[in-house]
């Protein structure tokens, strides 16, 4: 298997690393942003940067993908610069393992078309992704009465608003029982990664019935629930077993699908009431090809950003995507570059506005 790796300094593009030689695949590239000493430690032919020319040899995503000639692309840049992997990937017909959840939060209806035209599959790295995968392959075609994906809530569920105004970037970014990069650690925090998911579950398996679950004990990733019983995926918390079944196209995955026993698990529902992203999740699946989640996204992004400079607070990142979606019309997304000028359009807005203050 010739594998190029796309975010290959980061978290999970590290631990793919370590996977593909457990599997003996071939590393035919990677892609880093601007860590060149850690991007020097990997051994391979071919290499890009967006924005460090000098240390690549090669110009471009696209001509990396045509110099590596892969059989799968692990995507897994952090935001949505990560679109334009996933969409050369499917240009090029080829399989793609898939961390970069932007993609189909942005781009779902303009992804998952393109893939079938093209033939290609599009393996979820995402544990809760991953779980119910696995579930559906197992089942094969019998039908489902719903589908559940697991919050492990971050380290601050239970904070009320009082703890929350003392939270700091640094906590935010230390998971209790993941170990993850930075932005999603941020996400995790905010529960915005479980609003994520939601509507990438819906793409992914052209489903709305979908809903969270609270489960601090980090064992059951996913849950699909049929007539008879429900199914859970059960492993311990670690992003390389999620790595491993993308990568070797979900061949293993059966040893992690069990039945749900309710009485061993720590599972309650999430209420959207209490807590907004996961309102926020199924307002964009009311008419999910908006503007929407380009808006949710863009905010969510340059919030962050200015929360790691320390401009604003932790509780404040929300704050910011609330101002942005009232701010900005809901409009229906036609095309690709729609959705890049809607988001540089929200990121300057929000700078702008800061920069001021």
């Amino acid at each position: 298997m010739r594998v190029l790796i796309c975010g290959a300094t980061g978290s999970i593009g590290q631990q793919t690393l370590k996977t593909l030689k457990l599997l003996k695949y071939q590393l035919v590239g990677i892609s880093f942003y601007q860590d060149y000493k850690q991007a020097q430690k990997i051994s391979a032919p071919y290499f890009f940067s967006p924005i460090d020319i000098e240390h690549s040899n090669v110009n471009s995503y696209d001509e990396l993908i045509k110099k590596t000639k892969p059989d799968l692309i692990v995507n897994a840049i952090v935001g949505i610069a990560g679109l334009e992997v996933t969409l050369l990937a499917i240009k090029h017909k080829v399989d793609i393992a898939l961390a970069n959840k932007e993609s189909l939060l942005v781009a779902g209806q303009f992804v998952m078309k393109l893939a079938k035209t093209n033939k290609v599959t599009i393996y979820p790295i995402d544990s809760e992704h991953s779980g119910v995968y696995a579930i559906l392959q197992q089942m094969k075609a019998r039908t489902y009465k719903h589908i559940y994906i697991t919050a492990s809530g971050g380290p601050f569920y239970n904070y009320n608003k009082r703890q929350l105004a003392k939270v700091t970037y640094q906590q935010a970014i230390k998971h209790p029982k993941w170990s993850m990069g930075e932005k999603i650690s941020i996400d995790s925090a905010t529960l915005m990664n479980k609003c994520f998911e939601i509507v990438e579950a819906y793409w992914y398996f052209n489903t709305a019935k979908i809903a969270p679950l609270y489960h601090p004990q980090v064992l059951v990733h996913a849950v699909v629930e049929y007539k008879d019983r429900s199914y859970a995926f059960i492993s311990p918390p670690s992003m390389m077993i999620c790595i491993r079944l993308a990568l070797t196209k979900f061949i293993n995955a059966s040893k992690y699908v069990k039945p749900l026993q309710k009485k061993q698990y720590q599972l309650e529902k999430i209420d959207p009431k209490t807590h907004w992203p996961i309102a926020l999740a199924y307002d964009i699946l009311k008419n999910p090809n908006t503007s929407l989640p380009v808006i949710i996204n863009a905010a969510n992004e340059q919030a962050i950003a200015l929360c790691k400079q320390g401009i604003i607070s932790f509780c404040e990142i929300i704050e910011i995507i609330k101002d942005a979606i009232k701010h900005f019309d809901i409009i229906k997304v036609n095309n690709i570059e729609q959705i890049y000028q809607i988001d540089k359009t929200v990121k300057e807005h929000i700078k702008r506005q800061w920069h001021r203050q």
